[in-house]
């Protein structure tokens, strides 16, 4: 529960409209999971039947009956992107979880990896420690 918590923070955060000098990162629309790791270790096929949902300021997981709520911020004067996340709607004990990581949009492919340590800001999309999450965008 907690696993499924912490990614859908992570997609959350992802999902963020941002602002950094006169850039904007708009990261909004719907996703599907192409990939994800916890640790290094590739995460449960489940995840990949959720429905990701990204609008200016908040990123939605839907996966079964668990429905997660994240709001999130973007530093898009970063390369890559930073990106800081709370828990807002999810499982009972999840609300106000936060996370800290890093955001990517190339093309209709975005890219996110988060920690719950705020110490530990992951540096590249490897998905060795943390999280890590690649989503591709649907078709409007």
């Amino acid at each position: 529960m907690k696993t499924l918590a912490l990614l859908a923070g992570l997609v959350a955060c992802a999902g963020l409209t941002a602002r950094a000098a006169d850039d904007k990162l708009d990261i909004s629309g719907t996703y599907a999971l192409v990939t994800g790791k916890k640790n290094g270790a590739n995460i449960d096929d489940k995840f990949k039947k959720a429905s990701y949902t990204v609008t200016a300021d908040q990123f939605t997981i839907v996966g079964g009956e668990v429905k997660f709520v994240m709001g999130y911020k973007v530093d898009a004067g970063t390369a890559p992107a930073n990106i800081n996340m709370e828990i807002q709607e999810g499982p009972e004990g999840s609300k106000g979880s936060k996370a800290v990581g890093i955001v990517e949009l190339k093309g209709d492919v975005l890219k996110i990896a988060y920690a719950l340590d705020k110490d530990k800001r992951p540096k590249d999309f490897d998905g060795k420690t943390g999280f890590y999450m690649e989503l591709k965008k649907g078709k409007k």
